[in-house]
């Protein structure tokens, strides 16, 4: 027993030192906790996976309609959002269906990272920064995305929040945002959320927490006008972004 407890004291003190060493590296960011948005704001989901399956769920359940554009597809998943816009398409029998259809579209394809988000993700992560990832698309799908990426040990998120069928508790819903602070042990004024749609923005100052604008995934006018008036920042470009997480720019904040 002695034994036992010993090596539990001493397992105690090791990961209380990590803890403190991850705060003293997180002391030179300004945001100690990214909540980062998945689909057409970490890698191309939407371009990738999600529209075509859409296509392909009106192509086999309702071809008497005509999808709308890949532009008009982010809008609808903008305002009035995904779930709301589908059942106006479908009944109810049709969305287990649709949903399968999806669900196989996720399995088979794997969304290509923007261009030096994974680079932003490592820099921030070695510098003590901690990410949780706030998504619609499944967790196990979100993990598994990470799980491709040849750098998977560095840029590995440390919470995933993915789709739940509560909406209480998926965007915009400020759920996913409190049940961070709470993991991570921080305070609002401690967390940055970064989305390109506008229910990462609720959800982000539903819960007190500065939200800016990821404007690399599309350009769609209506969008871009929204997440100008209610983000702190606009970037329009992952470099942009990282330049601001990374230096004191942050701090304008």
């Amino acid at each position: 027993m002695g034994g036992l407890g010993l090596e539990s004291r001493s397992g105690r003190r090791r990961l209380r030192g990590r803890e403190r060493c991850a705060a003293l590296l997180s002391e030179g960011l300004r945001f100690r906790v990214l909540l980062l948005d998945h689909d057409d704001t970490t890698v191309k989901g939407t371009e990738e996976v999600h529209y075509p399956a859409h296509v392909d769920s009106l192509r086999i359940l309702r071809p008497d309609l005509v999808p709308v554009s890949l532009e008009e597809w982010f809008r609808r998943n903008h305002e009035p959002g995904v779930s709301a816009y589908l059942k106006l398409l479908f009944t109810s029998e049709q969305m287990v269906q649709e949903h399968e259809i999806w669900e196989k579209a996720m399995e088979q394809k794997m969304p290509a990272f923007y261009e030096g988000m994974a680079e932003l993700l490592k820099e921030y992560r070695a510098r003590g920064g901690r990410v949780a990832v706030v998504s619609h698309s499944p967790a196990h799908v979100i993990q598994r995305h990470y799980d491709a990426h040849p750098w998977t040990e560095h840029i590995r998120p440390d919470l995933v929040l993915g789709w739940d069928k509560d909406p209480a508790k998926r965007k915009p819903s400020p759920w996913p945002a409190l049940h961070a602070l709470q993991h991570f042990g921080v305070q609002p004024a401690e967390v940055l959320a970064l989305d390109d749609l506008s229910p990462g923005v609720k959800m982000a100052k539903a819960a007190g927490i500065t939200a800016v604008a990821a404007g690399w995934g599309h350009n769609v006018q209506p969008i871009q006008d929204y997440m100008r008036r209610e983000c702190a920042q606009y970037f329009e470009t992952v470099q942009d972004f990282a330049d601001f997480l990374l230096t004191s720019r942050a701090s304008a904040l």
